[in-house]
């Protein structure tokens, strides 16, 4: 089994466009993988996440080593996983906050790790192909900490594009990064109930550095809040993720090829599910 924090980076072109709506029938996905912006910015989604356990770890994702294959066990679905990892913003302006439809997620390792079945229909690969794929996109989770931010016309401005609007990583309220990179995609509809038409939003990537000064930044980490002054706006606004303390992150002894007992299981009982 793998352990989920060693072993280059596959990009996830920001993903997936995350064609978005789309069921992934013929990748062995199903609607468990379908994912919609529109769905997600009409729940409710609290400015603090408060997560049960570290992102380094593997809650709603197993491994699972077949004769032949990898297989995911994903509790809920991909939706549900991105709720888990995503708070809507709270102004730090003057005056009252509303709540908004913009949010942002926090990509966790269980949520880059998923994100493979959307995106190249894992499960259906070789053994060694899905094992080439785990261990790349592992590496990419162990050097860059990527945020994405959905902001949606309704509030004024879905552009936040570019060099004038600023970004900030401000880690357990002391220390502040930049991004070393950033994407923007373009405009896209999103079907919200109730609504007479499609809404507009613009979805911006952030990437940020994991190692900074030889140091981990999210190793011992308990607090991550993202920071944006927006184009046009006067007010900040703040999207802030917290879990318990980070002794709930994952950490295993390498085994052979890199396996890790409590991570990855097998359907011949070699490992259970946490």
């Amino acid at each position: 089994m793998f352990d989920p924090l060693s072993d280059p980076p596959l990009s996830r072109p920001s993903l997936v466009f995350l064609v978005f709506a789309l069921v992934l029938g013929g990748c062995g996905g199903g609607s468990m993988y379908t994912l919609d912006p529109g769905t997600i910015a009409q729940r409710f989604l609290p400015t603090t996440r408060q997560v049960d356990h570290h992102p380094d770890s593997l809650r709603a994702l197993s491994v699972q080593e077949e004769e032949r294959r990898f297989r995911f066990d994903l509790e809920g679905t991909y939706e549900s996983l991105h709720r888990k990892w995503s708070s809507t913003y709270q102004d730090l302006g003057a005056g009252r906050s509303r709540r908004g439809r913009s949010y942002a997620t926090f990509w966790s390792l269980e949520l880059s790790l998923a994100s493979l079945q959307p995106e190249m229909g894992f499960t259906s690969l070789s053994k060694e192909r899905a094992q080439k794929a785990l261990q790349e996109r592992r590496q990419e989770y162990k050097e860059i900490l990527q945020f994405e931010v959905y902001w949606f016309e309704q509030e004024g401005n879905s552009l936040l594009v570019g060099p004038s609007a600023r970004v900030q990583l401000r880690v357990d309220e002391e220390d502040t990064y930049e991004p070393s990179r950033e994407s923007h995609s373009p405009l896209r509809d999103a079907f919200l109930p109730g609504e007479t038409r499609a809404a507009l939003y613009r979805r911006n990537t952030f990437y940020f550095s994991r190692v900074v000064d030889s140091t981990d930044i999210l190793e011992e980490a308990e607090k991550l809040e993202l920071v944006v002054s927006r184009p046009g706006m006067a007010a900040r606004v703040r999207f802030t993720w917290t879990w318990e303390d980070a002794s709930t992150a994952a950490r295993w002894p390498r085994g052979p090829r890199g396996w890790g007992q409590a991570e990855t299981g097998s359907t011949r009982g070699l490992a259970q599910r946490r």
